[in-house]
């Protein structure tokens, strides 16, 4: 198994050349037309991360899926490693966290900047979103 995280620049984009090419990757009705808005399906991942029309997810893929979406245009890995339990996280975060353009990428949709919010007394209180969109169980 293989841990990414993956990055969408355009995900309208990439959802019309799945739908041309790749229709099987999209959740489809019962009577197998493709579900809108479309959703990628198919492989383990976290619920993704969406601004504007950039994407990000935490995805598992089995070694042939692995190989099949680093073949697809529009996808860019911004991490990977092959899941060992415990502390593959790290090391898919780590590839993303010590490059500074994975990590512009990462930051133009998963906004890590802290904020101030009404703590409902009058007053505020500053909310830092963690480093991580999100995890797959067990990594």
């Amino acid at each position: 198994m293989i841990d990414a995280i993956l990055y969408v620049a355009d995900y309208p984009a990439l959802a019309q050349y799945l739908s041309l090419n790749h229709p099987e990757l999209l959740r489809q009705t019962d009577q197998g037309e493709i579900r809108l808005p479309p959703v990628i399906d198919g492989f383990a991942r976290t619920k993704s991360v969406q601004n504007g029309s950039a994407v990000l997810a935490y995805a598992r893929f089995r070694e042939a899926q692995a190989a099949q979406w680093r073949g697809i245009p529009g996808i860019e890995i911004l991490g990977e490693a092959e899941f060992t339990g415990r502390g593959t996280a790290d090391a898919v975060y780590g590839q993303v966290f010590d490059d500074p353009d994975k990590l512009a990428k990462y930051d133009s949709v998963y906004d890590r900047t802290p904020r101030e919010v009404d703590d409902g007394q009058g007053g505020v209180i500053t909310v830092t979103p963690p480093d991580r969109f999100g995890v797959v169980a067990g990594a």
